[in-house]
């Protein structure tokens, strides 16, 4: 489990700041009509991704972060699907969505 919240933090880490300064989340987030709520998604992915590493010594923090991240990422599914992408598009948060699911259904048998 440890393997698997170092690799959702660094992805969400990535993700987190490119919501502040890449251009194409810019253009993603003015695609679906959301540009008043990127900024707040990357604090969102931020907060997350520490809430992971923190949670790898205090397990209600490993809890709450997975849970929201996971929370956030059936959101980024249900817009992508609102939009009409296609699978592709949805794959990488599909992935997330599962990987925080294993971590927050293995922190809760701790």
């Amino acid at each position: 489990m440890t393997v698997f919240a170092l690799v959702s933090s660094v992805l969400f880490t990535a993700s987190g700041v490119s919501c502040f300064v890449g251009p194409d989340m810019r253009r993603e987030f003015t695609r679906f009509g959301l540009d008043h709520l990127r900024i707040l998604t990357g604090a969102l992915e931020l907060l997350g991704a520490g809430g992971l590493l923190v949670g790898l010594w205090w397990p209600p923090a490993l809890r709450l972060a997975a849970g929201g991240l996971v929370l956030l990422m059936l959101a980024a599914m249900a817009i992508r699907a609102r939009q009409r992408d296609g699978a592709w598009l949805i794959l990488p948060a599909a992935l997330l969505v599962g990987l925080n699911g294993v971590i927050l259904a293995a922190s809760l048998r701790r």
